[in-house]
């Protein structure tokens, strides 16, 4: 069957615990890229990352059945590389499609940088449901989390006289004024709240509606007395780099400026070299990462998690959550969580009001 005779795809979102029933997976690479590359017979550095991307599909291969297993329909974005010619067209591989693109009611919005590696999914999404623009910025669901009537977007936008409101921010998303006013407006418009934040990194790194009246976040995150009346909201610590299980990553922190981390190659500098300088795009800033707040709601009762926390899992025992571990291996390489390596395309549910 060609392109053009695969059915298109449902596009609904209005809150991330509503039935899932459609779910874009990303993708990795295929070592065969390298094959022409100087570096391809280094076995310093291709060892490491034949390792990454062999893992990387296996993992994404068992999120594809957890989901199907679940009743979800799944997509799986693909990278032709004989389309795009070489490595230096690819801004990186389609891993996190969280960073690029959203779900808000019934449009799907790819409002970002090239969509390569994507198009395969786009193309079955139809075109009264399908917002593109290339613009400075993204509007994806890493950084608007939806609730009903609610959007809490994180724009990492800093005004000049704001600056000395936010002194801890390292490492941020800016996205323009012009496009922050004419999105909260259309949305607005749309019978949305819009709620602004400037803290300048993803939302879905740092706080997680599990279900109506349950929050996993980490501190000083929202105003949730305010924002969230009368919810329960389980607050979890930063990163504790001291775990024995990611200890090593302190032995090549300053190495790799706190992006990437791959265990077992501290000390391969070859290999450090090589991601530092050529690879940059492709990996983020893992350092500032808490993957227990990254997690993807199948239902209001089920949830996927990066792994077990008995501070998160006795939560999700009194809200009645059963969670469903996904290990992927390479997260703290690729920066990304469960949450971050999918999309959601339709969930079930309405623009309901929670605070009614």
């Amino acid at each position: 069957m060609s392109e053009a005779q695969l059915p298109k795809i449902p596009i609904k979102g209005y809150a991330p615990f509503d039935p899932l029933k459609h779910c874009m997976i990303g993708s990795g690479f295929e070592v065969d890229w390298f094959r022409d590359l100087p570096i391809y017979k280094n076995n310093k550095i291709m060892d490491p990352l034949k390792r990454i991307a062999e893992e990387t599909e296996e993992d994404y291969q068992a999120l594809d059945k957890i989901l199907q297993d679940a009743g979800v329909q799944t997509y799986r974005a693909k990278l032709d590389i004989n389309k795009v010619g070489s490595l230096k067209n690819i801004f990186r591989p389609p891993i996190n499609p969280r960073d690029h693109f959203a779900v808000i009611g019934e449009t799907f919005y790819a409002v970002c940088g090239p969509t390569e590696g994507f198009a395969n999914v786009l193309k079955r999404i139809p075109k009264e449901n399908l917002e593109i623009r290339r613009v400075e910025g993204a509007i994806s669901t890493s950084v608007v989390v939806r609730l009903g009537k609610d959007l809490y977007w994180d724009s990492g936008e800093l005004i000049r006289d704001e600056a000395h409101l936010y002194p801890n921010r390292t490492h941020s998303q800016r996205t323009p004024i012009d496009l922050i006013k004419h999105y909260s407006e259309r949305w607005e418009s749309e019978g949305y709240r819009v709620h602004h934040s400037k803290r300048g990194y993803h939302s879905d790194g740092t706080f997680s509606i599990v279900k109506p009246g349950a929050i996993v976040s980490l501190h000083d995150i929202q105003d949730y007395e305010k924002e969230f009346p009368g919810w329960e909201v389980l607050y979890l610590p930063d990163q504790s780099w001291s775990d024995p299980h990611i200890s090593n990553f302190t032995k090549m922190r300053h190495k790799v400026g706190g992006k990437w981390w791959l265990s077992g190659e501290e000390d391969n500098d070859q290999l450090i070299e090589f991601v530092n300088t050529w690879m940059d795009k492709w990996v983020g800033y893992v350092e500032e990462s808490v993957f227990d707040v990254n997690m993807l709601s199948i239902d209001q009762n089920t949830i996927i998690c990066n792994g077990y926390n008995k501070q998160v899992f006795d939560f999700f025992k009194r809200h009645k959550v059963e969670p469903v571990i996904f290990n992927f291996r390479h997260r703290f390489f690729w920066d990304g969580g469960v949450h971050c390596v999918t999309q959601d395309l339709y969930r079930e549910g309405e623009q309901t009001d929670y605070f009614a």
